[in-house]
């Protein structure tokens, strides 16, 4: 079947991109670099790369089809393959030949395009559509199917019960003379398998017997002058549990009425790996008669009807002295006794040596078999079936997971459950956590480490994110139920993990932080205007710093920094209201943000460390009155949070020294009612926003009540278009920083690098917001302006002394200017090299001090709080041990300052 050349154009340069081919000419591309094993033996078709193969058949043996590889390039086809008047069907074309690798020879009137449009969400998408018996159709959605609830569709209101699908060219004379008829669920499938030489119709769902059709073919059987033998039936659904199950039920119904019935299932029970369907299989050309044998044997495993009917197929086809095996989901081990075979041979032969005949090699051979089913012994092991589905190492922790699929007889639903390696390695510690889920384990230590020698090779080793967001070494953002790498939109597997290239990843925490409702064809902008008049230029600040967050890590990776946002103002001036607003369009509802002064170390560490790429919301970080442990929250803490260094560290259970210190994915927002009074170098992190009520209209009031019934799910899918369009974005934001930063430089008010490189980001990120979201030029414009003032308000608050340390310095000149030799007191100055400028003072003798003299000074808290920031007289250590120059005093502990003033006058 040969690809369409604008599709194999396409491929062609992305497999290069990606395998870089040693040998791109001739029939095959050779050398590619595989993607399992890291070897250089892969290789493709040139003319039609349907699939991409390792040649370490031994060592490695992986293969993918492009369609899996891309699905990109699998998933646009109306846009793509535009329709004409005289290609009406050309999408359609395109995706079946392409995607489906199907040959529309004698196939051009069994299907048409159409069109699918979900009203609701006002999405639409072409389909493939084929007619069905009663009058009806069904169709597939070909145009990222994803979006929608459902992927195929069938006409409301009508029935096609009893009937099947089957080619138009394909006759019932012709179904009659086949040897076989394979039933496939889906139409592919049949198509698949009639393309492969096998006589095949679809019954188009698992639970529709194919009653009329099979009258119609038994009819057709008798009609002939010389009536054909009837077909065999073969019911070849998917594996699965509808199709293993509905399997049974026709074969058992087809057999009854008179037909000879069997089955065929592309996979074993027990076979490990991706399950495949028929169509899956025609394009890795694994439907030839060979193959079909296989499935063939695997439908008749599937039907044994007894453990012991399943244990002889097995014993027959691969002759194990042992072996383990599943029936009805649950576990039976089986073993051979030789000495019964043996037995039961010798008797032959002695039977054949006295009546003196010849043995008969054939009949021996039966007698063989026939003992062999007598000397199998079965045993049930467990009350249920199990099997390793992939194994989970946090390294960060040093901890190792294996997660099973558990399955029970009956309708109880299967479960998924975590084991350790010590539950998996000793028999009574496997039995112990598998009657956690109900199961029951009866086997030996030896039976259970010979099944998992068998399930165990080549586990996906899948790595458990202990955040939200962004992973820097994945370069992928995993939000929960879906994930965005590349570009390109992932939903997690049916074993619950993403597969982004050769990474597996997950979360590895089962709290959900975001409920993302996403379509690719729809972002719904529409309350900007909303936005704009509620806050103007403040509330496209935040909604560009919330934007820039999605990509603190890219940034702090090349620019090695990424700043914080502070939101500060009175109660009431709206604050709360836009930072919900703005979590909804992450997909976070009802959430404002944490208050550090009320969480333990403990607390404070998971909340900074449980998000990447995702806004940290401090509120009201600068109140005093909590418990004990809030004053061991301070602003410096937060100083290694700017660079993307840890914040805080705690030690790993190993029993050795090692400690656990994950670094800051996040950006820090900070929202209280006062500005935040902290160090210079804090200051200079730190972005101010103030907030207030002088523009508070009754249309703001308004605006801003919309914005708070904005449902999440209308808006969520924001976060998704942003990350999906990453490399647009960070170009954007690279072109416009580096200008920004050197005008803001430029600029006489603005005298501090740092302070030019915060606002320049986010200036930047003001430009590249305007990718997704509608900015006018003069909201741009305006809300540019107020960044630079921004910057220029910070730079005055950043050379500014606080008023309490300017009251308090005024304080200590005066006591210090009035010191006399005979005062008892001593020196206000404890520090013994004041002629440098070194300042020790004890904060209970300041304030004793200046009440014995009425001197007005601020209380011992705010003291503490503000004289940290100190700038004039650098504040150096708090309550540090000083050996006072007052005779007599001995050691004090005092808070350590150093006049730059006065150590710089010193002459050397």
């Amino acid at each position: 079947m040969s690809m369409r050349e604008e599709t194999r154009r396409e491929l062609l340069a992305r497999l290069k991109a990606d395998f870089q081919w040693k040998k791109e000419s001739g029939d095959y591309l050779q050398g590619g670099k595989c993607q399992e094993c890291d070897g250089r033996e892969v290789y493709a078709r040139r003319d039609n790369p349907w699939v991409v193969k390792c040649g370490r058949l031994n060592k490695c043996g992986w293969e993918a089809s492009v369609r899996d590889l891309y699905p990109d390039i699998f998933d646009t086809w109306s846009k793509r393959f535009k329709t004409t008047p005289e290609r009406p069907n050309a999408a359609a074309d395109a995706y079946l030949t392409d995607a489906r690798k199907l040959n529309l020879m004698g196939m051009r009137g069994a299907y048409s395009q159409e069109l699918f449009r979900d009203q609701e969400r006002g999405i639409v998408s072409a389909t493939v559509r084929f007619p069905l018996p009663g009058g009806g159709w069904w169709e597939r959605l070909i145009d990222q199917p994803g979006r929608f609830d459902r992927k195929a569709r069938f006409a409301p209101g009508k029935s096609y019960k009893g009937q099947v699908w089957q080619r138009p060219d394909i006759s019932m004379a012709d179904m009659a003379a086949a040897e076989s008829i394979w039933f496939a669920e889906g139409i592919f499938n049949a198509w698949a398998l009639e393309q492969a030489g096998q006589r095949a119709a679809s019954t188009m769902s698992t639970n529709n017997y194919p009653e009329e059709f099979l009258k119609a073919l038994a009819a057709a059987c008798a009609a002939s002058d010389t009536p054909f033998k009837r077909p065999k039936l073969i019911f070849a659904f998917d594996a699965g549990a509808a199709g293993t199950s509905f399997s049974r039920t026709y074969v058992d119904r087809a057999r009854k009425a008179g037909w000879e019935a069997g089955a065929a299932q592309p996979m074993g029970e027990d076979d490990t790996g991706k399950d495949l369907d028929w169509n899956d299989l025609l394009g890795f050309d694994r439907l030839t008669e060979t193959h079909r044998a296989d499935y063939l044997w695997n439908g008749e495993v599937l039907l044994a009807p007894t453990a012991q009917d399943k244990a002889f197929l097995l014993w027959d086809r691969h002759r194990w002295n042992s072996f383990h095996f599943t029936f009805n989901s649950r576990t039976y081990w089986c073993a051979i006794d030789a000495a019964t075979v043996q037995e039961k041979i010798e008797e032959y032969r002695q039977a054949k040596t006295r009546k003196l005949e010849d043995i008969d090699r054939e009949e021996e051979q039966a007698i063989r078999l026939a003992a062999s089913r007598e000397a199998l012994m079965i045993e049930e092991i467990a009350n249920c079936a199990f099997r390793v589905l992939y194994r989970q190492r946090d390294d960060a922790t040093d901890e190792t997971k294996f997660f099973l699929n558990i399955t029970f007889p009956g309708k109880r639903a299967p479960i998924k459950g975590d084991f350790t390696a010590a539950q998996l390695r000793k028999a009574s510690n496997f039995e112990d956590r598998l009657f956690a889920f109900g199961g029951v384990w009866t086997g030996s230590a030896f039976q259970l480490t010979r099944i998992l020698q068998h399930q165990t090779p080549d586990l996906p080793d899948v790595r458990p994110l202990g955040f939200t967001g962004y992973c820097r070494d994945a370069q992928a953002y995993v939000f929960g139920d879906i994930a965005v790498a590349g570009g390109r939109v992932y939903k997690p597997n049916d074993n619950e993990f993403f597969q982004i290239g050769k990474q597996a990843l997950k979360l590895g925490t089962s709290e959900r932080l975001l409920d993302i409702d996403y379509d690719a064809d729809q972002l719904d902008t529409s309350w900007l205007a909303d936005l704009w008049t509620a806050y103007g230029v403040k509330g496209i600040v935040c909604l560009a710093f919330y934007f820039a967050a999605l990509f603190a890590e890219q940034i702090r990776s090349e620019m090695k920094s990424f700043p914080f946002l502070e939101m500060h103002g009175l109660p009431g001036t709206g604050k709360t209201t836009l930072i919900e607003f703005l979590w909804k369009l992450l997909g976070r509802e009802n959430y404002e943000g944490f208050d550090p002064a009320k969480a333990t170390p403990a607390a404070m560490a998971r909340n900074l460390g449980k998000v990447g790429n995702l806004p940290v919301v401090l509120i009201e970080g600068d109140r005093r009155e909590e418990a004990s442990h809030a004053r061991k929250f301070e602003w410096e803490e937060l100083k290694t949070a700017y660079n993307g260094r840890t914040v805080r560290s705690r030690g790993v259970k190993n029993g050795g020294m090692e400690t656990f210190e994950p670094p800051f994915r996040g950006a820090i927002v900070i929202e209280q009612n006062e500005p935040v009074n902290a160090s210079r170098a804090v200051l200079e992190r730190i972005m101010s926003l103030g907030f207030d009520m002088s523009n508070f209209t009754a249309q703001t009031k308004v605006s801003a009540e919309r914005l708070e019934q904005w449902p999440v799910e209308k808006i969520s899918g924001f976060i998704i278009h942003a990350a999906r369009r990453e490399a647009e974005i960070l170009n954007r934001f690279r072109q416009a920083f580096t200008q920004y930063e050197a005008e803001l430089l430029a600029m006489p008010a603005i005298r501090t690098n740092r302070l030019a490189k915060t606002h320049g980001q986010l200036l930047a990120f003001l430009d590249a917001l305007r990718a997704i979201v509608p900015l006018s030029d003069q909201q741009q414009a305006d809300t540019a302006q107020f960044i630079v003032q921004m910057a220029s308000d910070r730079q005055l608050a950043v050379n500014s002394e606080d008023p309490i340390v300017t009251l308090f310095w005024t304080r200590f000149d005066y006591l210090e200017e009035n010191e006399t030799p005979s005062a008892n007191s001593g020196h206000i100055n404890h520090h013994r090299r004041w002629e440098d400028g070194m300042i020790a003072v004890r904060l209970n003798e300041m304030e004793a001090r200046c009440a014995e003299k009425r001197l007005e000074l601020p209380g011992h808290a705010e003291l503490i709080r503000a004289l940290k920031t100190s700038k004039a007289r650098r504040f150096v250590e708090q309550s540090a041990p000083i050996n006072s120059r007052n005779d007599g005093v001995g050691t004090v502990r005092c808070w350590i300052f150093q006049d730059q003033s006065r150590a710089a006058a010193k002459p050397l």
